[in-house]
C-alpha cells in the first residue's frame, strides 16, 4: 500500500502533494466522518445529478448510475465543441460540518485521468457559490484512497481562480465530483464512498443556523465541540517538536512538504535523527538539501526514516530489518553495546504517539547505494 505513498511523495503523481494510496483490497483504517457510502437511502438524500458543460453551449455528456455493491459510477464522454470540456456529478443541497476533521477521503477506481473533488461552502463571489477544488489523481483500473487535506482546495467560479477564497469545511454546502482535463474522449470513475479524515484534529468551528437546530443535534455537535477543546495533540510530528530535539528534522520535512504525511490514519514508524546527528552531516550537505531546487533529494532522504506500521523494538530485532517508505530497508543489530539501526545508536527506543512510534537515533541515515560521504556530489550529480 505505502509503496505508491512513496511515488506520490517523491516522484510527483500528485503535484499538489495530495496523498494517495493504493491498495488491492480497500483499507479499513479510517478516523473521520462518513459524507456518503452510497447506499439508496443516502442516494436519495443527497440527490446527486449530473451537470454537463451543456449549460454553456458544450457537448460533453456524463451519466451516474449507482451498483447493487453500493458504489457510484460516473462515466461518459468528454468533448472539447462548442468551447466546451466538463461535466459534472453533484449533490443537491447539503448542510455538513465537517471542521472537526482535516480533509476529504475518497475511494476510487478510475481510467488515469484527474477528476476534482469540488466542496462549495458559503464563500461567495458576486453573490454566487465559490467552488472549490482538489485533485483526484487516478491509476486505471486500481482502487486508490485519495486524501485531500481541506487546506489544499482552491477556490474559483466559472473558470477563474479566486486566491483569496477560503474554504470554510463548517458550512459545507454541495459536494461534487468534476472532469475537466481538457483531454477528449471517454471516462469512467467509479467511487466506493466520500469520507473525512483526521477526526478531531480540524479547527472546530460550531456551524451557524439560519433554521432551529433539533436536540439531537445540539447534543451531537456540543460532544464534538467538546471533543475538540480537549483534544491533546500525541501525534509523530507534535511529539516530536516537544521534545526539543528534533528542529532540524521538522525544518527538513517541513522543506520537503512531507509534514500532511504524518495525518495519515495508518500508523507509521520514524527512525528521527536528533539535531545533533544532522550536526554530523559533512559541512554544506544540509544547507544544499533545504533548497527548494533539492526538494525530491530531500525527500528521498527522509523517507528512508520512514517505515509503515508501528514497529516497536523488540520486534524489529527479531527480524533484523525494516522496509522503509524509500525502498530500502534498514537493519536493526546489536553491537558494543548499542542497538543500531545500520549505523546509527539508538538513543531512545518506542517513543510511543497516537499515530505510530519514534525511535530516536544519533546519525542521519542514508540508502545503501548513496553513502554519506558522496551526499554532496550526489546533489551536483543529479542538477
Amino acid at each position: 500500500m505505502f509503496g505508491a505513498a512513496y511515488a506520490v511523495l517523491g516522484m510527483g503523481i500528485a503535484s499538489s502533494d495530495t496523498l494517495l494510496a493504493q491498495s488491492e483490497s480497500k483499507p479499513g483504517s479510517w478516523r473521520g466522518q462518513s459524507i456518503t457510502e452510497f447506499t439508496p437511502e443516502e442516494n436519495a438524500r443527497m440527490d446527486w445529478r449530473v451537470v454537463n458543460d451543456g449549460v454553456m453551449g458544450g457537448l460533453s455528456e456524463g451519466n451516474v448510475d449507482f451498483t447493487e455493491a453500493g458504489t457510484m459510477k460516473f462515466q461518459g464522454k468528454l468533448s472539447l465543441e462548442n468551447n466546451g470540456g466538463f461535466t459534472t456529478a453533484r449533490s443537491g443541497d447539503v448542510d455538513l460540518n465537517l471542521s472537526n476533521d482535516l480533509g476529504l477521503l475518497l475511494m476510487v477506481k478510475g481510467d488515469g485521468r484527474t477528476y476534482e473533488a469540488r466542496l462549495d461552502s458559503d464563500a461567495k463571489f458576486r453573490g454566487n457559490a465559490v467552488s472549490f477544488a482538489g485533485q483526484i489523481p487516478t491509476t486505471k483500473g486500481q482502487w486508490q484512497q485519495v486524501k485531500i487535506p481541506f487546506s489544499e482546495f482552491r477556490g474559483s467560479f466559472r473558470g477563474t481562480d479566486l486566491p483569496d477564497a477560503v474554504l470554510n469545511p463548517a458550512a459545507i454546502k454541495r459536494v461534487w465530483i468534476l472532469l475537466g482535463d481538457k483531454k477528449q474522449g471517454s471516462f469512467d470513475l467509479e467511487v466506493d464512498w466520500i469520507r473525512t479524515y483526521g477526526k478531531g484534529q480540524g479547527n472546530f468551528t460550531e456551524q451557524k443556523e439560519t433554521t432551529e437546530v433539533s436536540v439531537a443535534k445540539a447534543e451531537v455537535v456540543k460532544k464534538a465541540e467538546k471533543k475538540s477543546a480537549s483534544f491533546k495533540d500525541n501525534s509523530l510530528i507534535a511529539t516530536a517538536v516537544a521534545d526539543g530535539r528534533f528542529t532540524i528534522l521538522k525544518q527538513a520535512l517541513d522543506a520537503a512538504g512531507l509534514t500532511t504525511f504524518f495525518q495519515w490514519d495508518d500508523p507509521l514508524t520514524v527512525f528521527a535523527p536528533t539535531d545533533e546527528a544532522f550536526a554530523k552531516l559533512p559541512d554544506g550537505v544540509l544547507e544544499d538539501l533545504l533548497r527548494p531546487e533539492n526538494k525530491q533529494k530531500l525527500i528521498a532522504l527522509l523517507s528512508y526514516h520512514v517505515s509503515t506500521g508501528a514497529n516497536g523494538l523488540g520486534d524489529a530485532l527479531k527480524a533484523k530489518e525494516v522496509s522503509t517508505i524509500e525502498g530500502s530497508p534498514v537493519e536493526f543489530s546489536f553491537s558494543d553495546g548499542k542497538v543500531r539501526v545500520n549505523g546509527a545508536a539508538l538513543i531512545d527506543a518506542d517513543v510511543q504517539c497516537s499515530d505510530g512510534v519514534i525511535h530516536v537515533i544519533d546519525s542521519v541515515l542514508v540508502p545503501s547505494q548513496l553513502e554519506i560521504k558522496t551526499v554532496l556530489s550526489f546533489i551536483s550529480a543529479a542538477d
